[in-house]
């Protein structure tokens, strides 16, 4: 599974900036074996360079499928139609070697391929075979432990979720935070639900006597992985170069080989032959420290050069350091949060309304007492000699009252809050009505067919056009637990939905409506810090959001 350690904000991608990222992403690390043997990249040289400093014992690969892409792209360019996918095809091949042997076999069929495209054989050598086909050919990538990683699809995908939680790039930091912690609670929940799993729920290939050693300690992904790999036995045996090894090279994981041998002994697959990336099935272990004798940790010198700095300073000087570190030593204390509405800072003001504030404008400067009286007698030197006091009068009201017109329009707050009113009244009696009193809001959806997926994914954080998101996990959900929720449920698709919901993002989902239902999740103990969900089905056809008063009483439990 993906999971985000840190977000960094760079100022430009040059080396130096990744130095400053990738030097916090190692003061993340606590422990030696936990420290990175590959990281995996686009060829940004850059980036790649800060590697080399900042982690000089860590294999850096390079994204096999942007690769090919490249590679591809030029092929389109310089081959001839009728050859373009055969060219394809052999390239894949020498990406995907499996040894030095069968990548030089394979090359050669690839260049005698192209030997008409002088230009297109250059760029792929100079450009990538010749100085970097150890950081992306197979043949040299299956020798380090990447755990199946080889391009950078993944982290796209978890970079585009983040987006789709921050809906635009002009938020405040303090937002982006928000959105940022949101996001790392969805990814620790499901990881969670996943160790879960590991615990409560076998598939039928791990209840074999082989695996006896590994059920309830091992992850259900791991086991998988070697279930798939003892179907090699009968072609490999206990040969090594038939074998090739690269489950236990990539993942740390008995390859067929291995499993040959325990199959003939008939004894079960050992505990200590797996990993221990794969045995982790908790978050809550406490962080310990071996990375160093403990010195890093010394803050002794820091301390007394912060007392020597205080003492030399001026009152002024020590009151800006004493701040500082009050920051540092009381963080709940800080100042640091957003403005209440966003500032228009943008946007000229008309001629005519020179000397009005305009409404929304907070950077806009209240003129000074002479420059109203300039404007309105014109002297701009302060020589006129006539007080027309009625004149005056009457423009200080117009200054000052609001016109019929603009008295009558409602603000767009207040359009807002009559609009959720309006919503509440709308849907409440459709509720029971002890769960009245309890509800807080009620807030609508876009009706388009896939309100529920809507709700749900307000819910997670996602926004509205989250939906796909949701809908593709839940799918993804049914498709790996099929047989689980064809027995509980048979053909009752609405019952299925609601509890894939449950047990998919590991909450607490309540549905209110006629009748109400209250899902937990069913591969989960149950925690006090469980989040619910509540959403409430309208119309006979509709889901919205519910926001309900903690502490409210839940429906009817599912039977299951």
């Amino acid at each position: 599974m993906t999971f985000a350690v840190g977000f960094a904000y760079m100022e430009s991608e040059k080396t130096d900036n990744y130095h400053w990222a990738l030097g916090k992403l190692k003061q993340l690390i606590t422990k030696q074996d936990i420290f990175a043997r590959v990281i995996l990249t686009d060829r940004e040289f850059a980036l790649m360079n800060a590697i080399k400093d900042i982690f000089p014992h860590t294999t850096n690969m390079l994204c096999m499928w942007h690769i090919i892409k490249n590679v591809n792209a030029r092929c389109t360019v310089h081959i001839p139609k009728d050859m373009r996918q055969k060219v394809k095809n052999l390239w894949r091949d020498v990406v995907e070697s499996p040894d030095e042997v069968e990548y030089q076999q394979r090359l050669n069929a690839f260049q005698q391929a192209c030997v008409n495209s002088s230009k297109f054989v250059e760029y792929v050598n100079n450009t990538w075979l010749a100085p970097r086909k150890e950081q992306f050919v197979e043949a040299w990538t299956n020798r380090v432990m990447h755990l199946g990683n080889t391009t950078t699809n993944r982290v796209e995908s978890a970079h585009w979720r983040l987006k789709q939680m921050f809906e635009h790039s002009k938020g405040d930091l303090c937002k982006c935070l928000e959105d940022m912690n949101d996001n790392i609670i969805l990814e620790v929940d499901k990881i969670k639900k996943s160790f879960q799993k590991s615990f409560y729920y076998a598939e039928k290939t791990h209840n074999s006597p082989f695996f006896q050693y590994l059920r309830n300690f091992v992850s259900k992904a791991a086991m998988t992985l070697i279930s798939d790999e003892m179907k090699r036995i009968d072609i490999v045996g206990t040969n090594k170069n038939l074998c090739g090894c690269k489950l236990r090279s990539t993942s740390e994981l008995p390859c067929a080989c291995e499993l040959s041998g325990y199959t003939t002994s008939g004894v079960p697959i050992p505990l200590d032959s797996v990993h221990g990336h794969w045995k982790k099935l908790t978050m809550e272990e406490p962080l310990k420290d071996d990375t160093d004798d403990g010195y890093e940790l010394d803050m002794s010198n820091a301390m007394e050069a912060i007392w020597t700095r205080f003492r030399s300073l001026d009152i002024v000087g020590k009151r800006a350091l004493k701040s500082k570190v009050f920051e540092l030593a009381y963080p709940a204390s800080s100042s640091l949060c957003p403005p209440p509405e966003k500032i228009k800072t943008r946007g000229g003001v008309k001629n005519k309304d020179k000397g009005k504030a305009p409404k929304g404008y907070d950077v806009y400067r209240d003129p000074s007492y002479f420059e109203h009286v300039e404007r309105e007698y014109g002297d701009s030197q302060g020589t006129s000699k006539r007080l027309c006091t009625q004149q005056s009068q009457s423009s200080q009201k117009e200054l000052s009252q609001p016109s019929q017109k603009q008295q009558s329009q409602p603000s767009q707050k207040q359009l807002t809050q009559l609009s959720k009113k309006l919503t509440s009244q709308k849907y409440l009696g459709q509720f029971p009505d002890h769960i009245h009193p309890h509800i807080v809001d009620i807030a609508d959806v876009l009706e388009d067919g896939n309100c529920g997926f809507r709700a749900v994914a307000s819910l997670l954080g996602y926004r509205e056009e989250g939906w796909s998101i949701v809908r593709r996990e839940l799918d993804e959900e049914l498709r790996n637990n099929n047989s689980l929720y064809e027995k509980l449920f048979r053909q009752d698709l609405q019952v299925v939905r609601d509890s894939l919901v449950a047990n998919r993002y590991n909450v607490v989902l309540v549905t209110l409506g006629k009748p109400s239902k209250t899902f937990f999740p069913m591969m989960t103990s149950y925690s006090s810090s469980a989040r619910f969900f509540c959403i409430g089905f309208v119309n006979g056809n509709h889901w919205v959001l519910v926001d309900m008063s903690k502490g409210f009483p839940l429906p009817e439990v599912t039977a299951d």
